[in-house]
């Protein structure tokens, strides 16, 4: 019953959070691919890139969603996360206090993340916690803005609550950092199930009684099998 209630109030979250039209819709990769490679569309890649780096547009949800998905067919998309500064930053944050040293090191490291990733919420939380220190409100607005703009992309998508209806992701990462937003901690089990297309991750035990979140992946797995069959 607990289960039931959570999920017409997460899909109520959704409808009023993200402006949905009914309810989550899974993305149209091919209609997106051919949107953002034309550059006469008004979802064209180049364009929908600097509103977002601007940190000052706000954007629809089909703006939002073409940036997003639309983002794996850019070259510098990799759905893997390699980059060093990942545990340098990881483990700033693990600390009980920082130093003024230690916000400048968690802005160097989060600014290197998003190049190679501009949707990465981890580093969109780190530089929203050196900001709200320092009292920037200017920043602050500017990345709760493209935040924002990520966590509405990928939760228009689905409710996350089953293997029909999983949240669609480009990176793995971005399953693990959109839990506390939903209101969640991982509860240590990450599994892939029959097919490829879907993972789940555990949930720690929680108010509304959910054990797992779902999300699709295949557009991850199809890339890493073209690129030459890589692993997560």
């Amino acid at each position: 019953m607990q289960k039931k209630i959570f999920i017409l109030g997460l899909l109520l979250f959704v409808i009023l959070q993200v402006k949905s039209q009914d309810f989550f819709s899974a993305p149209d990769f091919s209609q997106i691919a051919r949107n953002v490679k034309t550059a006469s569309s008004s979802y064209y890649y180049p364009n929908l890139m600097r509103m977002y780096l601007t940190g000052t547009t706000q954007m629809t949800q089909e703006e939002g969603r073409h940036l997003y998905f639309g983002y794996i067919y850019q070259p510098g998309y990799v759905p893997t996360d390699t980059s060093e500064f990942n545990s340098k930053l990881v483990s700033i944050l693990s600390k009980q206090s920082f130093t003024q040293e230690d916000f400048a090191n968690i802005l160097q490291y989060a600014a290197a993340l998003l190049e190679e990733d501009p949707f990465n919420l981890r580093a969109l939380n780190a530089q929203l916690l050196v900001y709200a220190q320092d009292n920037n409100t200017e920043e602050y607005k500017k990345v709760a803005l493209k935040r924002r703009i990520v966590q509405d992309a990928i939760i228009s998508t689905g409710d996350g609550m089953s293997e029909k209806t999983p949240y669609y992701v480009i990176k793995v990462a971005h399953e693990y950092d959109i839990l506390p937003f939903l209101g969640f901690n991982f509860g240590g089990e990450d599994k892939i199930l029959k097919g490829n297309k879907v993972n789940y991750l555990s949930l720690s035990e929680n108010r509304f009684g959910v054990e797992k979140v779902y999300f699709n992946i295949s557009i991850i797995m199809e890339h890493l099998k073209v690129k030459g069959g890589n692993k997560l």
